[in-house]
């Protein structure tokens, strides 16, 4: 089974845990390692022979377009990741897809390829915010990966499958989670992959396989940082944020090494689940096994 690995790219003072404390108009004056760190993801996945696919924030990738070309160049897939980090569900459904189409345009100006995968800030497609599937489609998106099935303060859709399926014209890939009874559990991304035991991402990917599904893993740059400038603000979104920083780089490679990972696109072909515009799956999957 060909499993998902995703990357959000975004830099370390645009994620929500700090917008309490810096505004989007703040971001100029802020230090970017989002190169660096993104390159440390790009060399990991070298060494394990793993295409990931890529979500980029394009207010990110206006003021460095030669890292997306990057990305491009060693073989992974460039999807979207809105254009602000706003919450979906923040949004008016026309401001919503004013920002889509922008990150949209601007990724395919950049790569001169189709960008056919979507993922919200913060995963904030929810029950609230349903609305936002039939706009991705209306922009030309073809699959999404928002829907997180827990229930949490910002963000879930509890109800939602775990395994992709199709909802109003679109293929949603949910994040991935470990059934345990009645309760689904987080795993396999951002926090949850750094603060959780790591055999409950081992065993939420194992579960998913044995049903006949792939999963998602998914991590940010700088989330291999340790290194990164704190911010304060003295609450538990700051707690999250730099919690095992230094473990996620080996959380990751674990992974890699146990699991056949590749893109968004492959990984839902192979299972049934064809990416309208896409090419054909290619060979790989990490650790030197072939997609089969």
């Amino acid at each position: 089974m060909l499993n998902a690995f995703t990357v959000d790219v975004e830099d370390y003072f645009q994620v929500e845990n700090f917008a309490h404390a810096i505004t989007r108009q703040d971001w100029e004056r802020f230090e970017s390692r989002i190169v660096p760190n993104t390159r440390r993801v790009l060399d990991l996945l070298a060494r394990h022979g793993v295409r990931g696919t890529f979500f980029i924030l394009t207010w990110n990738a206006e003021r460095i377009p030669d890292l997306v070309r990057e990305i491009q160049g060693a073989g992974h897939e460039i999807a979207a990741h809105g254009h602000e980090h706003r919450l979906v569900y923040e949004q008016t459904p026309d401001e919503f897809t004013a920002d889509i189409e922008q990150s949209r345009r601007v990724l395919a100006g950049l790569t001169g390829a189709p960008v056919l995968g979507y993922r919200a800030p913060s995963y904030s497609i929810t029950a609230a915010s349903r609305w936002a599937f039939a706009r991705l489609v209306a922009a030309g998106f073809v699959y999404d990966s928002s829907v997180y099935p827990i229930r949490r303060r910002r963000y879930g859709i509890p109800s939602a499958p775990r395994h992709p399926f199709s909802i109003d014209g679109l293929v949603e890939f949910p994040m991935t989670t470990l059934r345990v009874g009645r309760v689904n559990i987080p795993a396999a991304s951002g926090g949850y992959l750094r603060l959780l035991p790591l055999g409950i991402s081992r065993a939420a990917i194992a579960q998913q396989n044995r049903a006949g599904h792939p999963a998602v893993v998914n991590v940010h740059p700088w989330e291999l940082d340790s290194e990164q400038p704190r911010i304060g603000g003295g609450h538990l979104g700051g707690f999250t944020h730099y919690a095992n920083l230094t473990q996620t780089a080996a959380r990751l490679s674990a992974l890699l090494r146990e699991f056949r990972f590749g893109t968004m696109r492959d990984a839902l072909a192979l299972a049934g689940h064809p990416v309208a515009g896409a090419p054909p799956p290619t060979a790989g999957g990490g650790a030197g096994q072939t997609v089969s």
